[in-house]
């Protein structure tokens, strides 16, 4: 069964980190960290609808200027997550140009930013209009716990949860929710009439109630007919697998950071990691709070993840990033996807495009 979400990461080994999700379905995208954006068309994006911040370092954040740029005289609203500061940081970015020709008649450009708060458990909202100038406006905060929900989107979640990199740096989980589809060859073969029968039959299988209902059907022939809900089920639905990514990247290789990420990305089918260094480094790793390869490959196969997609390793690597991956596939034992090399980098990788799927 195909992802309903596909990736694109175009920064290399060594790039600046921005991940791109996007849904094949036509309902948008997403960004996971504003790193360089230069790679990307102006088209991807302009179809990004919510940008997820782990923190605002500059090698993460400095290209939401691009991204601002792109979309400059679009009516639009972008949501914006991230860790606890990111109104303030976003608002720096907002204030550092001159507006003085906007106005009302402007296509109005939103950010609705929320900031992350594991302290308080709430999500502190706040939004900028481009037809205000993007002054700072207030919302309502909501209510969060960490690893729950900050973003449904319909066919897919996005979770997040909260490692220590001296500052908060979130991590993420897109999920595909449960999803059912219809064996038309058996409806044939039972002769039976498609109906809303096969909404209520679907409504039943994900939300439960099976094994008491009894679905009312009408035949080809016009008869009625009456079917135990689970026996209809098991002859005529065919449950879609579910997927999974995840994206972690700045922090220590500690014990409490290991914890929070076997959670979260357990069982992921693509998991996009920072393998900043190697282990004989960990030394300099646990001295700048960032991962080593052994420790996210080991933590990986650990959480069942299914295809580990090592990225943002530190430039002293540039000339051998194999022994990085190497370490890294050793300890994980399962299936590396390798992000394109880029011009100018000794990678000595294929230059193909990362993408699931």
């Amino acid at each position: 069964m195909r992802m309903l979400l596909r990736t694109d990461y175009p920064n290399g080994l060594f790039g600046d980190p921005a991940l791109h999700v996007w849904d094949v379905s036509g309902q948008g995208s997403m960004l996971f960290d504003c790193g360089d954006l230069s790679r990307y068309s102006i088209r991807q994006l302009l179809r990004v609808g919510s940008i997820f911040l782990s923190h605002c370092h500059m090698d993460h954040f400095f290209g939401f200027d691009t991204f601002l740029r792109a979309h400059m005289g679009v009516a639009k609203t972008v949501r914006v997550f991230g860790p606890p500061d990111t109104i303030e940081r976003v608002e720096g970015k907002l204030r550092g140009y001159t507006w003085n020709l906007l106005g009302e008649r402007e296509e109005n450009l939103e950010f609705q930013v929320a900031e992350i708060c594991p302290d308080t458990g709430r999500l502190r909202r706040a939004r900028f209009r481009s037809r205000d100038r993007f002054a700072l406006g207030s919302l309502p905060s909501e209510r969060w716990q960490r690893a729950e929900t900050v973003v449904d989107a319909g066919a897919y979640v996005v979770r997040a949860d909260v490692l220590d990199h001296r500052t908060p740096s979130l991590c993420y989980a897109i999920e595909e929710k449960p999803a059912v589809g219809i064996d038309l060859t058996a409806i044939r073969e039972l002769r039976l009439k498609p109906g809303p029968w096969i909404s209520e039959l679907k409504e039943l299988f994900l939300f439960g109630g099976l094994d008491s209902a009894m679905i009312g059907v009408t035949g080809q022939d016009g008869s009625g007919r009456t079917y135990r809900g689970s026996e209809l089920a098991a002859r005529v639905l065919l449950p879609l697998q579910r997927h999974k990514l995840a994206y972690a990247t700045d922090g220590a290789a500690s014990p409490s950071n290991r914890e929070t990420l076997l959670q979260l990305v357990a069982e992921a089918d693509l998991f996009f990691a920072e393998t900043c260094f190697l282990e004989a480094e960990r030394a300099l790793a646990d001295q700048t709070l960032h991962f080593t390869a052994d420790f996210m490959g080991a933590l990986a196969r650990e959480a069942g993840v299914k295809r580990l997609a090592p990225i943002h390793l530190s430039k002293r690597y540039s000339e051998r990033p194999g022994e990085v991956l190497d370490e890294a596939a050793r300890a994980f034992g399962g299936e590396i996807l390798r992000v394109p090399s880029l011009e100018g980098w000794s990678c000595g990788l294929p230059a193909e495009r990362a993408r699931s799927g």
